[in-house]
Order: C-alpha cells, then structure tokens, then sequence
C-alpha cells in the first residue's frame, strides 16, 4: 500500500479536541491504517483575513489502499462532519485535512495536486511532518521532508524568481520590495547556480527576517548536501506567459522540472491578484 502523508490543521473551537477526533475517524476508514502521528504544533496563520487566531498543526503517516482522489472525498467528508465550509481562501477553519504525499505520485488535477504544491516551504506543514516522516522523499524536488526543513531554517534570506518575462519577474520584485522590504541582490555564483535558476529568466532578491534562531530539533540529519548559505531561501516559479514563447517552452518544463531546488512555489495562473496573493502567502510563511 502507498505510504501517505497527511497534513492536519484548525484553528475554530476546540481544536485539538476536533483533530483527536478526525484522526480517529481517518483510522476507521476501510483499508487506511494510520501508521505514526506527530505532536500538535501551535502556528500563525498565514494569507487569509487578518485577525485569526492560532492554530494547531499536524501530521500523519498512513498505509491505504484507498486511490487519491477517493481519499480526498473520503478526508472531505470528514471536513465536513466537523463544520468545515469553504468561503474566502485561508479563512479560519474548524478542519483542514491535506493530502501531502500519495508515495511517489505526482499529479495535476482541478481537484487535486501531488506533491501538495505549497508544503515544501510552510515551517508550520514541515515540522510535524519532519517528526514522523523525516526521510520521506518529495518526488519532484527529491530532498527528504528533513532536509527541506533545515534549509528553511538555515539558507541565506535570498528569495530567487523564475521566470522567462523579465517584466513580470520586475514587476513582483517592485511588489516584494514594498510589500515586504525586499532588495535585489546579485545573483548567486556557486557550481549549481545556473542549473537551477537560469541567469537569463532570474531575478534575485533579499529579504529582511525578523526570525530569532531556530535549533533544528527536529532535522538531525547534519549538514546538508549542498552549500546552505548559497542557495535561495524560497524560489518562486512563475509560468504566466511561457505558453506564448514558443521554442522556450520545451526549456523551461525542463528547467522547472529539475530535481534539487529546494523549497518552491510554482504558479500557473495568469491572474496577477492571484500571483500577488500567493506569493506574499509564500513569504510570509518563510519570513516572519
């Protein structure tokens, strides 16, 4: 059966009353067998209306062999049971439940992405996860879930934008920097640089932090592969006009694709709100 993480969260009632119970309500499901759960995390919320309040984080693994998007209804209806209604996006929720990880897949559908495609820089998804599933592999970006969690507690404050429209990648470094202080910096000069983030469609940004130090108590696995001070922080990929250049999209499905990275958002939306939303989302998950 398919190893599966999944991601847990509420911040309405009582939450850990609520998660105790949607745990036990996943273990009652045919063919699902939870195998570890983590300790409940307190967190800030990030993006959605101002004024939430805290809420409780965490994470299981189970065994099933229940198929994706059936196991998404069944995780819904769950939601559901417990008074969970969708309105604004990142509003306050009684229950939120995410697929994280199905194994190996990868996938892109209306109802469902795999990997999910903002786990890889949330501190507040990867702490409980890094508590049971540290060597759990992320299948497009190829680190383990530890690893990705060190790096966002010990990576230099660079933030990297991808993308083939200088000036789009402009116009949120402009965004960045009034939103969130954020000031253009040099691009990084170390062996994998132009792997990964192509001189001629990046941009690259530093960003203030107003985090204290952080021992990585749950990330033990040393030092990491790669030169931690070197790479960015966060990266951002932004798909938004590659589908009208023609010969440049071949490249850059291939670039985007390329296992190592790190932490990244990658957007296919055209909808600049979106864009914007989505990315001060991002970073303020990563930068208090």
């Amino acid at each position: 059966m398919p190893t599966t993480l999944l991601g847990l969260g509420s911040n309405l009632g009582d939450s850990e009353a609520t998660l105790g119970a949607a745990l036990a309500e996943i273990a009652n499901l045919p063919d699902v067998q939870i195998v570890r759960q983590s300790n409940w995390h307190r967190s800030r919320p990030v993006g959605g209306p101002t004024g939430q309040p805290d809420y409780l984080n965490g994470a299981a693994v189970i065994e099933t062999k229940i198929a994706p998007l059936t196991l998404l209804a069944e995780l819904q209806h769950i939601e559901s049971r417990h008074g969970r209604t969708r309105t604004e996006r990142w509003a306050p929720r009684t229950l939120d439940i995410d697929i994280l990880l199905y194994g190996n897949d990868v996938a892109e559908t209306p109802m469902l992405v795999l990997p999910h495609p903002r786990m890889t820089y949330r501190d507040f998804v990867l702490q409980p996860a890094a508590e049971i599933a540290p060597r759990m592999l992320h299948p497009i970006i190829g680190w383990p879930i530890e690893h990705l969690l060190l790096h966002l507690q010990s990576a230099s404050d660079s933030l990297a934008i991808l993308s083939p429209s200088e000036p789009l990648r402009a116009q949120l470094a402009n965004l960045l920097g009034e939103k969130r202080g954020a000031r253009p910096i040099d691009r990084a000069r170390f062996a994998t640089a132009d792997h990964h983030w192509l001189p001629l469609w990046s941009t690259w940004l530093e960003l203030p932090s107003h985090k204290s130090p952080q021992p990585a108590a749950t990330a033990t696995a040393g030092a990491l592969p790669y030169a931690a001070a070197a790479f960015p922080k966060l990266s951002v990929l932004l798909d938004a006009d590659v589908a009208h250049r023609g010969a440049d999209k071949l490249q850059w499905s291939t670039l985007v694709r390329q296992p190592g990275r790190g932490p990244t958002l990658r957007l296919q939306t055209v909808d600049p709100q979106e864009i914007e939303a989505e990315v001060l989302a991002a970073v303020d998950a990563v930068w208090a």
